[in-house]
């Protein structure tokens, strides 16, 4: 990370929004200086985000592509399932987002009414799922972000939901009663259907106490958590810190899933591990952790995720 000169830092900011929440800041001031500074680099502008790099854009997964893109808040990368932009906000946010157009440059989100939606889903039986992400559902007041779930969940065609969130570490707060009673009541009302969520959790420094007091809060009323994980040079790409992670995450009950290779957005070239090594450190992370704790790596694509090990 560099430390931005006055012109830098001007130019960062007109640019790109930043946004480090306070519980990342208060957790940063207890660690060793290694880890806090691999938790705040992902947050921290960096006059490297303004080098440009041919083969990064502002939308390498291509989802603003119309044949992709049936709304303005909606993915459908999958036959099965489609991706709900929620709302642009986040309680930090990361210098490498794949939508760092929407959330770091967001002038405003363009919601749809969830009719509209809705009637898109049940033409086409064959999606089954609604994954909302954004920014971050939590982002959303628990009101709204639970009547969006309910809309969902309600369709008879519809059988899986499930959250993405980088809120349960980054602002626990968030994860609050009334969210979790929230929850808990859709768990209660559509049982035959699933409920899930998946937290992106990079270094096994970001799970404080109270991230994984909030962990079990949610485990307890049975909501499946899965993590996801983006491979970051300078910040987790060894082995060795990758398997700490994964042993992490099992230990407080959360399913390692997918190890990321760096969606190549603007202004992140300075994060991304190239997939020769990529590869070297998984190979690596397989000899450390038992198959079973062992994240997929994958690269993401307009047409969805393939494996590169």
């Amino acid at each position: 990370m560099q430390p931005p000169d006055a012109v830098s830092e001007a130019l960062l900011k007109e640019k790109f929004r930043t946004r480090i929440s306070p519980h990342v800041i208060r957790l940063a001031a207890t660690l060793p200086d290694s880890d806090a500074h691999r938790l705040l680099a992902q947050f921290t502008p960096d006059p490297q985000e303004l080098h440009e790099h041919a083969e990064f854009s502002d939308d390498p997964l291509h989802e603003e592509d119309a044949d992709i893109h049936p709304f303005p808040d909606v993915v459908r990368k999958y036959r099965s399932k489609i991706l709900y932009l929620t709302t642009d906000e986040c309680p930090v946010y990361c210098r490498y987002c794949t939508r760092k157009r929407k959330t770091l440059l967001s002038t405003g989100h363009s919601q749809t009414p969830l009719a509209a939606i809705g009637d898109y889903l049940l033409k086409d039986t064959g999606i089954n799922e609604v994954i909302f992400s954004g920014g971050d559902p939590l982002m959303l007041p628990v009101s709204d972000l639970a009547e969006r779930a309910d809309y969902f969940l309600g369709l008879r065609t519809i059988r899986f939901l499930r959250l993405h969130s980088r809120a349960v570490t980054t602002s626990p707060g968030l994860v609050s009663g009334k969210f979790l009673s929230a929850l808990a009541y859709l768990r209660r009302q559509y049982e035959q259907k699933q409920l899930a969520m998946v937290l992106h959790i990079n270094h096994a420094a970001e799970l404080s106490d109270e991230a994984i007091h909030k962990i079990l809060e949610l485990r307890n009323i049975g909501i499946p958590l899965y993590a996801q994980t983006v491979l970051l040079k300078g910040i987790n790409d060894s082995a060795d810190v990758l398997a700490d992670l994964c042993i992490t995450l099992s230990r407080h009950g959360i399913q390692p899933y997918y190890l990321h290779q760096l969606d190549r957005v603007t202004g992140s070239a300075h994060f991304e591990v190239s997939e020769p090594e990529g590869k070297r450190i998984y190979a690596g992370l397989a000899l450390r952790v038992p198959p079973y704790i062992l994240p997929r790596y994958v690269r993401d694509s307009k047409r969805g995720k393939y494996p590169l090990h």
